[in-house]
């Protein structure tokens, strides 16, 4: 019976690795590579481009993304305080790595689009349909809060959201601050709970 190789989740961690050191755009397959303890004809084997890669790496934080969104808006709890417990775990998150590695490392999405949208349109296609599925699943929230609410003013709402939360995590990572996203949490609830 033959050896299983994780070579592909290796290779995938590494890039996920990389980009939240900040460093995916410039580091280079042989890198990428090191990282993972793979050969490059392995790379190759599962990957026909660093481009391939950044593709499986963003479907990979997205997953754990969706994770997080359906433990955040959980019904257990009134629309705004489930909007306000979204910042709250990504603050968690942020110090996290603060307190891990010494800095706030960010939005994988947001530091990805930062780099890479203007260089790889493939990628930029792939980040935009992921962040359209965040706002989507927010909006999603704030409907069940206001059922009679304009569709359009529902999304508008979402979309204000989502850009608190990415504002607020760029901020904190310029000013490796996570404190920030948790005083946007309450900006967030009152947002909610006053268009309720």
């Amino acid at each position: 019976m033959g050896r299983t190789s994780d070579a592909r989740e290796r290779l995938i961690q590494s890039g996920m690795d990389l980009l939240q050191a900040g460093g995916y755009a410039q580091a280079g397959v042989q890198e990428i590579c090191a990282r993972a303890g793979v050969r490059k004809g392995s790379f190759y084997h599962f990957f026909a481009t660093k481009s391939h890669l950044g593709l499986a790496v963003v479907e990979q934080f997205h997953a754990a993304s969706i994770a997080l969104l359906d433990q955040a808006l959980a019904k257990d709890l009134p629309v705004p305080e489930r909007i306000e417990r979204l910042f709250l775990m990504v603050a968690t998150i942020q110090e996290t790595f603060r307190d891990e590695a010494g800095a706030v490392k960010g939005c994988p999405f947001g530091n990805l689009v930062l780099e890479m949208s203007t260089r790889d349109e493939s990628l930029r296609l792939v980040l935009a349909r992921v962040l359209r599925d965040t706002i989507a699943r927010l909006e999603s929230t704030l409907r069940s809060g206001s059922p009679a609410a304009e569709p359009a003013r529902i999304r508008e709402q979402a979309e204000a959201i989502f850009s608190l939360l990415e504002g607020a995590i760029l901020v904190a990572k310029a000013e490796n601050d996570p404190a920030i996203i948790r005083r946007m949490a309450l900006c967030a609830r009152q947002m909610v709970a006053a268009s309720a």
